[in-house]
């Protein structure tokens, strides 16, 4: 009988060694990056999801846009920067 293989054991990677390299690999290729966080209503046990692709399309990123301006009295924040990086600024202009 042959012996049995041993497989290696996965490591586990910890989120925030995952997250900023996933958030780099979505911006490279043009992708949507979701980071969110969900609590069971069952058990109680919260859940963070990290999510990367063609998600999001101009219209539901304006409503998504338009949830956060309206809760930002309850602590919503929202960050807009020009992409690629330096794309919105003119060439000798200090900012």
């Amino acid at each position: 009988m042959a012996p049995v293989k041993k497989r290696r054991a996965k490591k586990k990677r910890s989120l925030i060694d995952t997250i900023p390299e996933m958030l780099v690999s979505a911006l490279a290729n043009h992708d949507d990056f979701i980071l969110t966080y969900d609590t069971d209503p069952d058990t109680g046990a919260g859940n963070i999801y990290a999510m990367t692709g063609k998600f999001v399309s101009s219209c539901m990123l304006r409503k998504l846009m338009g949830l956060v301006e309206s809760q930002q009295d309850e602590g919503g924040i929202i960050v807009t920067r020009a992409w690629p990086p330096g794309s919105g600024e003119k060439k000798g202009r200090k900012p």
